[in-house]
């Protein structure tokens, strides 16, 4: 057997052995259904590949890519040693072994950055967003937060604090909310170790129940909301626009605010 043959099959095995529920698939009718597990469809959705694409893959006449294989093993919610089998399957490398912690330095890129980017507000945050360091402009015009706990975290901060939100229209926080936190699961995957981590998830789940659903649905992404509506005591309200670079190494997010054209 060639190993798309084995890939194929291996795939054909792990969707039939995943639930809907365990997949966070919503129950249609008919109420019994016809195959095991999921259905190639609902698999393509959750993964983002087209289901032709996925009946290629599992009849071995489509030789996948690292990234399709990634997704299809978050889809299929595959445990580290699965997911390094399916990548051998598929002919690539297992996953890297992770690092026991989240890297918490400021590079020398970064730092370069928040001192030479002074007319923007910036500031840089740690794989799972927790803000290591600011410019200053950032502090006095976009964001005030306190020097140690859980207030230095964004995705902390945007499913427990109530009042007003920054972004323009709801389905924008939406989006902000669905995005970092398939960041966050991404990061939890690299970092198993990482005890701050562990416990900042679980007190989420345990104080969010939005978290709590977005953590344990399929991974989506909306995308890093790009229009904030920010009060300032000095000007009133600033309307900004976000952008969200990723450093490397050092797995560094640089978020930038720049006031609207």
């Amino acid at each position: 057997m060639r190993r798309d043959d084995d890939f194929g099959a291996a795939l054909r095995t792990l969707r039939h052995r995943l639930t809907p529920r365990a997949a966070g698939v919503r129950a249609s009718l008919p109420a019994v259904r016809r195959v095991p597990g999921l259905r190639r469809d609902e698999l393509a959705g959750i993964a983002g590949v087209s289901e032709e694409h996925l009946k290629r893959l599992e009849q071995g006449r489509r030789r996948p890519s690292v990234e399709v294989v990634d997704a299809l093993a978050r889809a299929l919610r595959l445990t580290v040693p699965e997911h390094d089998r399916l990548r051998l399957l598929a002919g690539f490398a297992a996953l890297p072994e992770p690092a026991s912690l989240i890297p918490r330095e400021i590079t020398e890129t970064a730092r370069r950055m928040l001192n030479r980017l002074s007319e923007v507000a910036l500031c840089v945050c740690d794989a799972s967003w927790t803000v290591l360091a600011a410019n200053e402009l950032w502090h006095t015009d976009v964001c005030a937060v306190p020097e140690a706990g859980r207030g230095r975290n964004v995705v902390w901060r945007a499913f427990t604090e109530a009042g007003p939100s920054v972004f323009e229209a709801p389905e924008r926080l939406d989006g902000f909310r669905a995005t970092v936190v398939a960041e966050l699961r991404e990061t939890a995957h690299r970092y198993p170790a990482d005890p701050e981590l562990s416990s900042m998830i679980a007190d989420l789940r345990t104080r969010s129940p939005e978290f709590a659903l977005l953590w344990d649905a399929p991974p989506t992404r909306g995308g890093h909301a790009d229009r904030l509506r920010v009060p300032n005591p000095h000007h009133g309200h600033l309307y900004l626009d976000l952008d969200v670079l990723r450093l490397d190494p050092g797995d560094l997010r640089v978020i930038v605010y720049t006031a609207r054209a």
